[in-house]
């Protein structure tokens, strides 16, 4: 079973239409949106003729739009423009008015086989799970990747974050976490389930879903202890759901989570601050999990976690894309 972010997909689908002699490639990328925008900055589609597009800017009127122009020939293969949509003034054409009444800045680069090698290292620091920019110059063409850059954009060049891949480990394999697994992986999550238990739902016997049938020890700080990563303890079981959380809590990971009604939570904070979990790492706990939106079956628990779960991305982290 095998998972790619957006990002890994749209780097190697580069990488393998450069090698197989693509001539008429190219890749779009979100710089900038005002009011509603369906994809943030860094978002990537890759287009070629022969292929169609991988990725997705916008959808809808924009990227028909982008097709036709394509086809047409109307950008230059020797130098990235920058083109908007609603409201400013497009290079090369006339302002296209978006029905949300937004504004979407974008970039376009014609891809070719002089930077296989660039793509190719981007792919691999995209694998090793290594935030880089790429720093783009409107004037060339030609770019180059940093480990540190600083976002927005000048007459003469724009700075593109990319990340790793976001992560999440949940523990207890239940109903709750079926659903939630099955939500975060179209939020575009990499997903384990971590139980040591007999496990009885069908839908993880049947190896949908990555299953670690193993303690939670050992292995989280070292594989979900980034800043991209997330745990949650859905158990119901304090000792599978604490162990796991003992570890969690030390780490970097920006979303920690347990599932429990209000009273099991405060009993869960005071067994952690005994087992030696400061005040402070206590914190990031959140406990009971989620948004409170009513929820009573395990689907609405699920989209109530994955919603929290996206809250607390976008409020920690830059726009990057994935």
């Amino acid at each position: 079973m095998s998972f790619e972010s957006s990002a890994e997909r749209i780097v190697r689908c580069c990488c393998e239409a450069i090698a197989q002699g693509e001539e008429s490639l190219w890749l779009t990328t979100v710089l900038r949106t005002w009011g509603s925008s369906p994809r943030p900055p860094s978002a990537m589609m890759l287009w070629s003729p022969s292929t169609g597009a991988v990725g997705s800017v916008s959808g809808g009127c924009v990227e028909e739009d982008l097709f036709a122009r394509f086809n047409r020939g109307e950008f230059s293969r020797a130098t990235p423009s920058r083109f908007i949509y609603g409201g400013g003034q497009p290079s090369g054409g006339v302002a296209i008015r978006l029905p949300c009444g937004g504004e979407l800045e974008l970039l376009i680069e014609p891809i070719t086989s002089a930077q296989l090698t660039l793509w190719e290292a981007l792919s691999q620091r995209l694998l090793a799970r290594e935030p880089v920019w790429r720093h783009v110059s409107l004037v060339t063409g030609q770019w180059q990747l940093a480990s540190e850059g600083e976002p927005g954009a000048s007459e003469a060049f724009v700075s593109i974050l990319l990340g790793p891949t976001r992560k999440l480990l949940i523990i207890g394999a239940n109903a709750v976490a079926a659903c939630l697994a099955d939500m975060a992986r179209a939020l575009d999550f990499y997903v384990e389930v971590c139980d040591p238990g007999e496990i009885t739902d069908p839908v993880f016997r049947s190896g949908e879903h990555r299953l670690r049938k193993t303690y939670p020890d050992g292995f989280i700080a070292r594989e979900f202890g980034d800043t991209n990563c997330a745990i949650v303890a859905v158990s119901h079981d304090p000792r599978l759901d604490d162990m796991a959380l003992l570890e969690a809590l030390p780490s970097n990971a920006f979303y920690i989570g347990a599932m429990g009604s209000m009273q099991s939570s405060i009993a869960r904070r005071e067994r952690l601050q005994s087992l030696d979990i400061t005040t402070s790492q206590l914190h990031k706990l959140r406990a009971p999990i989620g948004i409170d939106i009513g929820s009573k079956t395990p689907q609405e628990i699920a989209l109530s976690i994955a919603a929290d779960l996206v809250s607390h991305y976008r409020s920690a982290s830059p726009e990057v894309g994935r």
